[in-house]
């Protein structure tokens, strides 16, 4: 007779003691029509697959990786409409494009060791390089073209690059030219000079001048129109026989290194990328396979489970296919990112099986199968139920991220552990009632042949090869506890569970535990931010060479910024230029601009030539706009500034009769990190807010630069969303409220130390990381309620054995999982692009967390604190049985929700042993 139960406890375990009840008799019912619920989930598979013949694949970098809504393209869309962009624009300067992935080839050239690229050896092969690239030829629909027929135009002519421009015809003597920087004068019979900043990077000067001493790159960028659907398929064909000869010239190239980008360069580097994770998954199902399949190896050829490990495995790959091919029926794109989840959903679906296993493994083998299945079912099940749960709610939150790359995985992920809970309690549960039937029938694992236990084994040989399962004659049954344990739980009952329940082990894992939440909290307060471009291709590709190298000499002269004035003003009125003229002094006055030398503005242009006219700037709005449509913008000086200003025009659509847009640009410096481009973009921003006028700023990169500003806040606004809902699910689910506040505190704890100890790793808070970190939510409440359950469920009174009671039964699942987890993910490892390389990384830790407190902190402090926390009395039940032929050991069990376990005595007595375990 067991104790009553207190209101309490019934009231926290109404919900346990339904799901229980309910999973029991599911499991039954899977047992009893096991061919059923194995064909069904199959057939539902085959018809998802098919889904796969509608996939679609998104690799617009910029949409993908830049938020939904963000200020940046809400601005990009206003200055669309009042500028030309240089998307279909045949004239047109790259200075002020609007659209980031401009249709071009762009070349950065270094001297081979790391010398200076203006010198004489290295600049005539530049030279050859740029004559090459100019003329060479290609053919489409039978006709020839070169970059001649294709190129962006200025003033009717290929726009050119200024440096070049100015020393083509120079080479032989560059090492007796002195060169200024960032201006360089022009060539007679010119007057003037003009920037080339933007242009040589890494350059020294000669202390106390602007004279180049030694510039260590230089960039080069050729501009392709695509104002027509003809114009835009010969760019594309220009751009890809651009990549072939550049790639020519680099091999025979002695004195040059030369990395390049086109306007799809980026976008093949995406889908490079996903196709080389498919032998990289092909080598995590082998290796899964191998761990699994040998993790459910005994010694013992009859209760070994072989064949189900290697179930597991499939059935987590079934969850796989079945989610991308429903979701392309649905037309949901998958992206870069999604090729990252099946290395996620094979490890978190194995974890499931060894959950299962676990709770078949303690039950006794004297039950009959569909007895044993529905208690595995209600113990096992509804642990997987509760993770799961948690796991998808988590990625559901997610799935409210603004990024569309992780709303794409986060809704690809949610559908696949969807399938793989599915999968799981149907497919799974029906192999392993076809393996209960083998076992219950003494059948070897590999022959289904009938054997004899290892106490009846005619000879050694048998015994090692062939014996398994309970003897078969009457002084043979020598088990009353009906089960063989598996040695590594034998491990954690016996060794590991006593050894660190000692007073001095506990001290020393306080110890561990201090020093690991300070070292996650240092991490945190020196976190970076900010995904950068090269991290999207593979390492050492010409992509990921050009953005690096871009960042490193490129930076000085960042973003050229257009001002945008988007309202009607009096410009020829003197107040009017005066205000407009100190909002642009504010912008260049900050250290994050350069100052008037190097913007551009008509504004201060026109004054000037109105004043060498008039002696004034101020004139009558009709000789203001008159001169300025006339005269000044058809002087070839000053026609750049036609891109500038948006002109209304009268009914003839000829005479401007105002100025309805106009803009202004100002180039950043220092860009180096993602916080100093946030900062630069939120401070110009402000100015204009401020400003009298309306104003927006806007440079194409400004969308990307948004996701910076709302990292960290939307962050931990969905962690906080997400940890409140654990927390729910928590105290819906586990028995008792202590146990939830436990389970989330450690969930708290494992992000805290995710994020921190990632940053110590060299991982940036960017898109791929921030997706982890929502994983790691999911992943920290599994371990934690599987031990914390279990500590519940333990049927002693005394702290220390519930906490070594709990390893027992879930320590070897808890290892398993997270070691199949890491398997899962460690072909990443090697990967060669950062974005794999970061899902390792970031889910490396959240497992290793997450083990570290299911097996080390969560133990010893429930030994602790476990006074305070109730355990789960048994309850008492009626079981009657049928006595039969006792030769064969057949027991039947009047079996309810929580029976305790019947064995046979070799006296032909039957008693009850206390053997059950729970495990969650």
């Amino acid at each position: 007779m067991y104790g009553e139960k207190s209101d309490d406890e019934h009231k926290y375990r109404c919900i346990d003691h339904a799901m229980t009840a309910a999973f029991f008799k599911f499991g039954q019912l899977v047992s009893r029509h096991r061919i059923f619920f194995l064909l069904m989930p199959l057939v539902v598979a085959i018809v998802c697959v098919h889904g796969i013949t509608c996939l679609t694949i998104q690799d617009d970098v910029v949409y993908l990786f830049t938020p939904t809504g963000s200020p940046g393209r809400a601005d990009g869309e206003v200055f669309k409409t009042y500028f030309p962009s240089g998307d279909n624009e045949t004239e047109f300067l790259p200075n002020r494009e609007l659209i980031d992935r401009q249709t071009r080839g762009s070349i950065i050239v270094r001297e081979k060791d790391d010398g200076d690229v203006l010198s004489t050896a290295a600049f005539r092969e530049i030279a050859h390089l740029d004559e090459l690239i100019r003329t060479f030829t290609f053919t489409s629909n039978y006709t020839d073209y070169s970059y001649s027929h294709v190129c962006q135009t200025w003033l009717h002519a290929c726009h050119d690059n200024v440096l070049m421009s100015i020393l083509r015809h120079q080479v032989e003597a560059m090492d007796h030219i002195n060169l200024t920087f960032p201006f360089l004068p022009l060539p007679p019979p010119h007057e003037g000079r003009v920037f080339v900043g933007s242009q040589l990077g890494g350059v020294d000067l000669y202390p106390k001048t602007d004279v180049i001493k030694m510039a260590r790159a230089m960039l080069l960028i050729y501009s392709v129109t695509r104002e027509t659907r003809e114009a835009e398929e010969l760019a594309y064909e220009w751009e890809e026989h651009f990549i072939q000869e550049v790639d020519k010239f680099a091999e025979s190239a002695e004195h040059i290194v030369i990395s390049y980008e086109t306007s799809f360069g980026l976008a093949d580097e995406i889908g490079e990328a996903s196709k080389r994770v498919i032998p990289l998954f092909v080598a995590t199902f082998c290796m899964l396979v191998i761990f699994a399949v040998g993790s459910c190896i005994m010694r013992d050829w009859v209760q070994s489970k072989p064949w189900l490990g290697l179930i597991g495995v499939l059935s987590a790959s079934l969850a796989i296919v079945s989610s991308i091919g429903f979701l392309s029926y649905c037309r949901v794109e998958f992206n870069e990112l999604v090729s990252l989840m099946p290395f996620l959903i094979i490890g978190v679906g194995v974890d499931n099986m060894f959950i299962m296993i676990a709770g078949w493994r303690q039950l006794s083998i004297y039950l009959p199968v569909h007895e044993r299945m529905g208690k595995t079912y209600s113990e096992a099940a509804v642990s997987i139920t509760i993770t799961n749960l948690t796991t998808i709610l988590a990625f559901i939150i997610g799935a409210s991220i603004s990024l569309p790359a992780i709303r794409a995985f986060c809704i690809y992920a949610g559908v696949a552990m969807f399938f793989a809970y599915f999968y799981q309690i149907t497919f799974f549960g029906a192999c392993m009632a076809f393996t209960g039937e083998r076992e219950a029938k003494n059948l070897h694992c590999y022959t289904c042949k009938k054997v004899v236990s290892k106490d009846e084994s005619p000879n050694k040989l048998y015994m090692i090869f062939c014996a398994g399962g309970v003897p078969q004659q009457d002084s043979k049954c020598r088990k009353p506890e009906g089960h063989i344990i598996h040695p590594v739980m034998v491990l954690f009952r016996d060794y590991y569970g006593p050894f660190l329940m000692r007073k001095w082990v506990k001290l020393v894992a306080m110890g561990l535990f201090i020093a690991y939440l300070g070292g996650a909290i240092y991490g945190c307060m020196n976190i970076d931010q900010g995904l950068k471009l090269r991290n999207l291709a593979r390492d050492g590709s010409p992509t990921w060479r050009f953005y690096k190298e871009y960042e490193d000499y490129f930076s000085d002269y960042g973003p050229v910024v257009s001002v945008g004035v988007t309202e009607q003003v009096d410009y020829w009125n003197q107040s009017a230029q005066d205000s407009l003229n100190e909002t642009l002094a504010e912008i260049e006055g900050t250290h994050l601009f350069h100052g008037s030398e190097i913007s551009v503005s008509w504004l201060r242009v026109y004054s000037q030539y109105l004043k060498a006219i008039f002696q004034t700037s101020e004139v009558d709005k009709d000789t203001f706009l008159t001169i300025l449509q006339h005269r000044f913008l058809k002087d070839y000086r000053f026609k750049q500034f036609e891109l500038d200003i948006a002109f209304e025009y009268a009914a003839d659509n000829i005479t401007a009769v105002d100025i309805k847009a106009s803009r202004f640009l100002v180039t950043s410096r220092n860009m180096q990190s993602a916080m100093q481009k946030r900062d630069m973009m939120l401070e110009v921003r402000e100015i204009a807010i401020e400003s009298s006028f309306n104003i927006i700023t806007f440079h194409p990169m400004f969308v990307v630069y948004d996701q910076y500003v709302g990292t960290i806040p939307n962050l931990f606004q969905t962690l906080g969303i997400a940890m409140a809902c654990m927390m729910m699910v928590s105290l819906i689910m586990i028995p008792h409220p202590i146990c939830a506040i436990f389970v989330t505190t450690c969930a708290i704890s494992i992000d805290a130390a995710v994020i921190g100890y990632m940053s110590l790793w060299g991982v940036s808070l960017d898109t791929v990381s921030v997706i982890n970190i929502i994983l790691c939510i999911g992943f920290s409440v599994d371990f934690s309620a599987h031990i914390t359950y279990s500590f519940v469920s333990a049927p002693d009174e005394e702290p220390n054995k519930r906490a070594i009671a709990a390893l027992f039964a879930v320590g070897m699942p808890i290892a398993q999982g997270a070691l199949s987890s890491m398997i899962a993910l460690s072909p990443l490892a090697t990967a060669p692009t950062y974005l794999f390389r970061t899902f390792f990384k970031t889910l490396f830790l959240a497992m290793s967390f997450g083990a570290l407190h299911g097996l080390v902190f969560l133990p010893v402090i429930l030994s602790f604190l476990g006074n305070i926390i109730p355990r789960k009395h048994a309850r008492e039940e009626e079981v009657e049985v049928e006595k039969k032929d006792i030769d064969q050991c057949n027991i039947y069990i009047n079996y309810m929700l929580e029976p305790p376990v019947i064995a046979a005595a070799p006296d032909n007595e039957f008693y009850v042993v206390e053997t059950k375990i729970s495990t969650v």
